[in-house]
């Protein structure tokens, strides 16, 4: 399931929550499918082909079953300086590969396996459960190291759930994401530049504006769950750069499976001029490094996680 929201207003939490198949809320369209269903207060019933909306939108668009089985879901693409063509695909693995690959760790560890086998099995499982987080996210070119997590092994509340955490909570947690990823940015920066960075997810002056937000649903996340979200660049920003492209995952820490997929564009504004502008150079400079370690850490972390792949493989083919 995907949901698409367009515009820089986003829907807030409102209490007494009902179910209807499409409702609007505010100037936010919510359209719920009969696998997923979206909880909101309800002002008024759509028509059956409802206008579009000025400020904001959301759209749920159903994915059938067998495509979602079959089909690679996560190809994160990393695009070149000059042009859009991508310089490197990650491997086309399911949203799934993880906990399968879990799951034949677990059978290889049986009783009716030999000791030998039991033994390597239970090494492989050890380090995939460690190291869980980068052979998932960092193969996709995330960084995962502590300080780049936009939210670490968070605890899901109760109140986040109506039946399953509320879909409008995913983007919430995403901003903060989002706030946390360009704040970061400001790591060894001198005091003036620490200033700018800080005020770029305000309205002081250069500041970014988020346009539109796309969110794929992979699974419903149930309070006692954690999470944790890391976020990325999916393009090199350069000088002449008028927005960013960005994409978030949140991550289940109990299933250790990705549980939302958010892809952003956010808008460099300068508040002083009311227009669109670009970022200083000195951000620019940073942001390409980063860009550049997202690579480096995609390169590794996808050798990483083919090893592993390969060694459960070559297992079975020995011991079973």
């Amino acid at each position: 399931m995907k949901a698409v929201c367009d515009g820089s207003v986003g829907a807030g939490l409102i209490p007494n929550y009902v179910r209807l198949p499409r409702v609007i809320l505010g100037n936010v369209i919510l359209t719920s499918t009969p696998q997923f269903i979206l909880y909101h207060h309800t002002s008024a019933i759509l028509p059956k082909h409802p206008r579009t909306m000025s400020l904001s939108r959301i759209r749920l668009v159903k994915r059938p079953i067998g495509v979602v089985a079959k089909a690679p879901v996560f190809q994160s693409r990393f695009y070149s300086v000059g042009g859009n063509k991508p310089i490197h695909d990650s491997p086309p693995l399911t949203s799934r590969w993880f906990a399968d690959l879990q799951g034949q760790l677990k059978e290889l560890t049986d009783s009716k396996q030999s000791s030998e086998c039991a033994r390597q099995a239970r090494e492989l499982y050890e380090f995939s459960q460690t190291n869980w987080l980068e052979l998932l996210a960092g193969q996709q070119g995330f960084l995962t190291d502590k300080k780049w997590r936009g939210l670490d092994n968070h605890q899901l509340l109760w109140g986040d759930m109506h039946g399953h955490v509320n879909n409008v909570m995913y983007n919430r947690y995403v901003e903060t994401g989002r706030v946390h990823f360009i704040r970061q940015h400001s790591e060894d920066a001198t005091a003036d530049e620490r200033s700018q960075w800080d005020d770029l997810p305000t309205p002081r002056s250069l500041g970014l504006i988020l346009k539109s937000i796309t969110t794929e649903y992979k699974f419903p996340l149930k309070f006692p769950d954690h999470i944790t979200l890391v976020y990325k660049l999916l393009e090199e920003p350069t000088y002449e750069s008028t927005s960013l492209k960005m994409e978030a995952w949140i991550l289940s820490e109990q299933y250790r499976r990705v549980a939302a997929r958010c892809i952003d564009d956010t808008v460099i504004y300068d508040y002083t001029t009311a227009k669109k502008s670009v970022l200083k150079p000195f951000m620019v400079d940073k942001l390409k490094r980063t860009f550049k370690s997202q690579q480096e850490s995609q390169r590794k972390y996808t050798d990483e996680a083919n090893r592993v792949i390969k060694a459960v493989e070559e297992l079975k083919m020995q011991y079973t």
